[in-house]
C-alpha cells in the first residue's frame, strides 16, 4: 500500500516538484533547496539569469542603435539649431516620431503583428532611446 501525503498548494509555485518518495524537496539541492525560502531564492536567481541571457541577444546591434540615436540627437541639435528658424518645426517632428514609435512599441500585444515587423519596431525603439538620451544630455549642456 502506497503512503500518500497531503501537500498544500502555494500561491507561488517555484518549479520544484515532489520526489517519488513523497518528500517536498530535491535530494542534491544543498542548503537552499530544503526550505521554501531557499526555493524562492533559487527561482528568483533562475529567472534573473534567464532575463540576463535574453538581454544579451543582439546586444552589439542594440548598443549601436542607442549610440546612433545619440549621434542623431546631437546632429539635430547642432546643425538644425544653428539658424534658430527650424527649432520649433524640428522639435515637433522629433516629438511626433518619438510618440509614434512609442505607440507602435507599447500598444496591446493582440494588435501587434508578430515576426520581423515587431523585431524592427523593437530595434527602432533602441534608436529612439538614444535620441531621447542625446536630447537630454544636450539640454544639460545648454543649461550650463
Amino acid at each position: 500500500m502506497k503512503n500518500t501525503r497531503w501537500r498544500p498548494v502555494f500561491a507561488l509555485e517555484t518549479g520544484g516538484s515532489p520526489s517519488p518518495d513523497g518528500q517536498d524537496f530535491e535530494e542534491d539541492t544543498g542548503f537552499l533547496g530544503r526550505t521554501r525560502l531557499g526555493r524562492l531564492i533559487q527561482a528568483a536567481a533562475r529567472s534573473l539569469l534567464e532575463k540576463l541571457n535574453s538581454a544579451r541577444t543582439k546586444s552589439p546591434t542594440k548598443i549601436f542603435l542607442v549610440l546612433l540615436g545619440f549621434y542623431t540627437a546631437n546632429a539635430l541639435a547642432t546643425i538644425l539649431g544653428q539658424t534658430g528658424d527650424w527649432d520649433v518645426l524640428v522639435a515637433g517632428i522629433v516629438v511626433a516620431a518619438i510618440e509614434g514609435i512609442g505607440m507602435l512599441m507599447y500598444r496591446k500585444s493582440v494588435a501587434r503583428p508578430p515576426g520581423r515587423f515587431q523585431s524592427l519596431i523593437s530595434m527602432i525603439n533602441y534608436w529612439k532611446a538614444g535620441v531621447c538620451l542625446g536630447l537630454f544630455v544636450d539640454a544639460f549642456k545648454l543649461g550650463s
